[in-house]
């Protein structure tokens, strides 16, 4: 196969976009909180204020309120290169793709999985699959990757729960918006310039939520609070390391790469709740 040169085409464009919840109220009150587990799928959280000097010119909404926040489950599909019982093979195999186009993302569960490129259908990923088996004799398997659907009940300061929400909203939106991008430009609708743009505006969403996160929750964080900073701290760090002179299809590769870090960061967040 030709180096540099992209073995992973997108069919039809994913509809799935979330709904943006902006409701971002500056301040510098610090926040602490705890969860326990509830019954089934739902999960109980309570916030407990730790009393700080709030500026005059950073308006809070302290209103103690209980709210019900649902996680909607998630399913996508991998496409999977290879799994192996250790971990260097599958480094070794994600990286020997991702000169090819391919993200070259190893995801751990069970098994090391070298994972390609990411789907929002089984319909989407199967094409691929078929295009890469008749035109590049590279056999790979279509890989789920399901979030379980989970019901948050939380009580605490109406400030609080507003960014709490936003934040698992964007968490989920910054999964949809990469793995767009990287379909567009795999298409080559997409340039450079164009692609840069839209990840400095995805970044800029990203860094609101990211700040007013960190300023409503002191540590020590439970691991949702954490995972979402930590989540968006990834995605600040892939932006800093783009360099100017990226070529396209290096710069395809690393978009569907981040997107698949994205996504395994959610995932260990839904780990962590369903297990608390």
């Amino acid at each position: 196969m030709e180096e540099n040169k992209r073995v992973y085409p997108r069919g039809q464009l994913s509809g799935k976009w979330l709904n943006y919840l902006l409701l971002f109220l500056s301040a510098v009150l610090l926040l602490s909180g705890f969860f326990w587990r509830g019954t089934g799928e739902d999960v109980q959280l309570s916030l407990v204020d730790t009393p700080t000097p709030i500026p005059l010119d950073a308006a809070f909404d302290e209103t103690i309120e209980s709210r019900e926040i649902t996680l909607p489950g998630e399913i996508w599909y991998a496409l999977q290169l290879g799994a192996f019982d250790k971990e260097e093979l599958a480094v070794k195999l994600a990286q020997s793709y991702q000169t090819r186009g391919a993200a070259g993302y190893v995801w751990q569960d069970t098994r090391f999985r070298a994972l390609a490129a990411l789907y929002p259908s089984k319909d989407e990923v199967q094409s691929v699959r078929t295009q890469l088996s008749t035109k590049h004799y590279i056999e790979t398997y279509a890989y789920e990757i399901r979030l379980p659907p989970l019901k948050l009940r939380i009580r605490g300061m109406r400030g609080q729960l507003d960014i709490m929400e936003a934040g698992f909203l964007h968490g989920g939106d910054l999964v949809d918006q990469l793995q767009e991008v990287s379909v567009l430009m795999d298409r080559q609708e997409l340039g450079v310039a164009e692609a840069m743009e839209k990840l400095k505006n995805i970044r800029s969403q990203m860094d609101i939520v990211s700040q007013r996160l960190s300023e409503r929750f002191s540590p020590p964080r439970h691991q949702a609070v954490q995972g979402l900073l930590d989540c968006f701290a990834g995605y600040r760090a892939f932006c800093e390391e783009l360099g100017e002179e990226i070529n396209s299809v290096l710069l395809a590769t690393q978009v569907k790469f981040q997107a698949i870090a994205a996504l395994d960061a959610l995932r260990k967040i839904y780990d962590g709740l369903a297990s608390s």
